[in-house]
């Protein structure tokens, strides 16, 4: 360390850009390929109507897929009998999967469970949904 770093003070090297660094010490950068995936953010309190809410999807929008994101809590079981009970009720052809993978979760960018992702959107996260909000999710 030459005499110029170590005059520099405390709060200089403790706020300044620190290097990263390898095992064979090279500067490689490596970026992930996974995209973020949209997540409305909107609370279910809102006073939005359903038709101008983020988390409805358009009226007449096909629904293919719906995914319910939980580690296997009784919260996360709830929210799968919900969104299955509304599905069956309202005779949709839609592909229900529950995901369970902590790394597949992740993905989603959720930090609470249980979610529901419908189409790749996450619509529903953080408590059990009413089926009233599950079909408002779902367009129905």
């Amino acid at each position: 360390m030459d005499k110029k770093e170590s005059k520099k003070g405390f709060w200089s090297t403790l706020f300044a850009p620190k290097k990263k660094s390898c095992c064979s010490n090279s500067n490689i950068i490596v970026e992930n390929d996974v995209k973020p995936v949209q997540s409305c953010g909107c609370s279910s309190n809102s006073d939005e109507s359903a038709e101008t809410s983020c988390c409805a999807t358009a009226p007449g929008t096909k629904v293919s897929e719906v995914l319910v994101l939980g580690p296997g809590c009784a919260k996360c079981k709830e929210t799968y009998k919900v969104v299955e009970r509304v599905i069956r009720e309202n005779n949709l052809d839609v592909n229900l999967s529950k995901i369970e993978d902590i790394a597949e979760m992740m993905s989603y960018n959720i930090m609470t469970t249980p979610a529901v992702v419908v189409d790749g959107t996450v619509k529903i996260k953080g408590h059990v949904p009413s089926a009233d909000e599950v079909k408002k999710a779902l367009g129905i």
